[in-house]
């Protein structure tokens, strides 16, 4: 049967639909005409919407959260920490899966912001000057996670220092002939300054990677790999700008006997579970996601007591060298 609403329990007591609302909200009314809507909530077992009722209030004690995708490991681990970090504080979240649209992401923030949410945290694939007028043009405050934000609240991971010491790591490995599988520059931060990190510290070197474009896609990396497996045949390490980039690479790169860990080598970011679990278990960088989502919340929650809060945040991260880069100098002495 389906749900009752509040203007079938006004017509069953024969009262108006604020009435219903005043008992719902513990307001004055006569004894019988009280009883009589009890009676009917009793006997539905109607339960009052609490999460809309919230929306509607003055303070909501809602966040919105967009996020990119609900597949990606690193977003799934971070809307657990920020839903966790958030309901220690007495909020709760209402997360709008944006499935890699830019415009469903600005979308979502005019929507929050019709439905009176506190705060909206956003985990953008990218940041341009629509964002910035959508952002100015609500009077709700948003804080980014995991892009660089010029012109409101933003915590970002640290791609170009972390693309560098992958760099310095792979070159001090031995490699010099060495490949980047990266992603397209419109997300700023993985595209570009993570990329970045790599190239300016290899050329340094005055090694040249050979750079191949994919999506965040493992089936999209497997076949990159396998329409250029002739030109990654003369390199001896690829580096790839996620985990599961990397997936997907290792399983083309076997398939044609560069064999992850005894005669290639392949580098990844972002430190996935699963990535200790691979035959070579993969080198990777390792950012600090919740201490991300931590600092994201208590920003936010800083903004919405009206006090101080960083404009820019900058978070940790850890360089874990496991068995798929292979010790090239090592191994020739």
């Amino acid at each position: 049967m389906k749900k009752l609403t509040i203007v079938e329990i006004a017509k069953m007591a024969g009262v108006g639909t604020t009435t219903v609302s005043r008992y719902f909200n513990g307001g004055t009314l006569k004894d019988e005409t009280r009883k009589k809507i009890k009676k009917i909530v009793e006997k539905y077992d109607y339960t009052p919407n609490t999460f809309a009722k919230a929306l509607k209030s003055t303070d909501s004690r809602i966040i919105g959260i967009i996020v990119p995708t609900l597949t990606s490991y690193i977003s799934s681990r971070t809307l657990m920490y920020v839903d966790k970090k958030l309901k220690q504080n007495n909020y709760e979240t209402l997360i709008m899966n944006a499935n890699f649209s830019v415009d469903l992401q600005l979308e979502y923030l005019k929507k929050l912001s019709r439905l009176n949410v506190d705060g909206i945290i956003l985990l953008p694939t990218t940041m341009n000057k629509d964002f910035e007028k959508t952002i100015k043009g609500i009077d709700v405050p948003v804080v980014i996670l995991g892009q660089e934000g010029e012109y409101t609240y933003s915590i970002e991971y640290n791609d170009f220092n972390a693309g560098r010491d992958m760099a310095n790591f792979v070159f001090a490995s031995g490699h010099k002939e060495i490949a980047y599988l990266g992603v397209g520059e419109e997300d700023v931060a993985v595209g570009v300054y993570r990329k970045l990190g790599v190239f300016q510290t290899l050329e340094k070197y005055n090694v040249f990677p050979k750079e191949i474009i994919t999506t965040f896609s493992q089936q999209d990396s497997y076949r990159k790999v396998q329409e250029n497996i002739d030109l990654l045949k003369n390199t001896t390490c690829l580096i790839c700008a996620t985990d599961n980039i990397a997936y997907g690479a290792i399983k083309a790169l076997e398939e044609n006997g560069l064999i992850v860990g005894e005669n290639y080598s392949v580098a990844g970011f972002g430190n996935y579970e699963s990535s200790t679990l691979l035959r070579s278990p993969l080198t990777t960088i390792d950012f600090d996601v919740e201490e991300a989502a931590d600092k994201t919340v208590n920003i936010l929650l800083s903004i919405l007591k009206k006090e101080e809060a960083d404009i820019k945040t900058l978070i940790g991260y850890e360089l874990k060298t496991r068995e798929s880069v292979i010790d090239l100098g090592f191994n020739k002495n």
